[in-house]
């Protein structure tokens, strides 16, 4: 062996495991070595999972590069959250886009251990990003306004209900309007106290809500829709949030652009802050009368003025201001200047 030979650095074989999730199994999958695996959804489940990747992998790999789950409502959770406190987090991804990664590589055959080596296939062919879990705070508030959305839901089929309903049936279907707006209404107390109880979450929440139009809830929403917020530019957080306008091109056709994808619990949010932005906001006022002068439909001058809002929240949230610490507080750089 020469001494260059002896000097040259060694690479580490690299290993991605993929993880099918069901309610009572897990099913793995390694690659390139090709080992499989079944255990229980469970405790037990979850740490002989952990034991497996940090034990090193046949082909001699030490830890995976990438371990790859889907998301599936909440099955998922207690083995994500075991991998990552043992320092191996792993990517959570959509179930659509690992659907079509699948489809384009012609495979139409659907088992567990099918799918276990799609996922592995997957990692090791794009190579996604981990996601650090949200903290116990984070993942509380989720869980409290997926809640809240669940309760305005059924409020409002209620309450559709409510005018068809003969006079039979319309005792029973009051009380129920009733009971759940009750309920929402301690949901929201509970949203309360979480944020209280957390001053970083609080001082963010209270960061947004500072700004014309945006209330408490809605503030909670976007803090908690949109951790990247300071994090990433204006351009990217639009696109997380599915405000980004995509380009429909093909040879000489040129189609309208659409927003698509995207966060849409928090769309929905900020669609209903910037109903109230532009109608008590100067500046936000004169931007949407600016574009609808110009032809554009109402929906269209909305989701530009969506946009501009989350640039806005990103500078806030990026440099520590407050609304009133703004330039657009003061009414500056209004869009005829544009």
């Amino acid at each position: 062996m020469t001494e260059a030979q002896s000097t040259a650095p060694t690479i580490e074989p690299e290993r991605f495991v993929g993880i099918d999730i069901s309610k009572a199994w897990l099913d793995g999958a390694e690659r390139p070595g090709g080992a499989t695996w079944r255990v229980a959804n469970d405790d037990a489940g979850w740490a002989e999972v952990v034991a497996r990747c940090t034990a090193g992998g046949a082909d001699g790999a030490a830890v995976p590069t990438l371990v790859v789950v889907e998301a599936t409502g909440r099955y998922e959770l207690g083995v994500v959250t075991s991998l990552d406190l043992a320092g191996l987090t792993p990517v959570v991804a959509n179930p659509v886009s690992t659907r079509r990664f699948a489809q384009s590589l012609g495979r139409r055959a659907k088992t567990d251990r099918i799918d276990a080596a799609m996922l592995a296939s997957y990692g090791e062919r794009l190579r996604p990003t981990p996601r650090p879990i949200p903290a116990a705070t984070a993942q509380a508030l989720a869980e409290v306004l997926t809640r809240r959305r669940q309760l305005t839901k059924m409020l409002v089929e209620e309450k559709n209900r409510r005018a068809q309903a003969t006079p039979l049936l319309t005792p029973g279907v009051d009380a129920h309007i009733a009971w759940l707006a009750e309920q929402r209404v301690a949901v929201d107390q509970l949203l309360a106290s979480l944020v209280a109880s957390d001053p970083a979450w609080q001082a963010r929440v209270e960061t947004l809500a500072s700004v014309p139009g945006i209330g408490v809830l809605t503030a909670t929403v976007l803090a908690m829709g949109v951790p990247e917020l300071g994090r990433c530019s204006a351009k990217e957080v639009a696109a997380l949030v599915g405000v980004a306008p995509f380009a429909v091109e093909s040879g000489q056709h040129r189609g309208s652009r659409h927003i698509a994808g995207g966060r849409g619990a928090v769309r929905h949010a900020l669609f209903e802050a910037v109903l109230s932005t532009i109608r008590w906001q100067p500046t936000f006022r004169a931007h949407y009368r600016h574009l609808k002068a110009k032809g554009k439909a109402h929906k269209v001058a909305m989701v530009a003025c969506m946009r501009r809002l989350l640039g806005v929240l990103t500078a806030m949230v990026r440099d520590g201001l407050t609304w009133g610490d703004t330039d657009l507080a003061q009414g500056r750089f209004l869009p005829d200047a544009a």
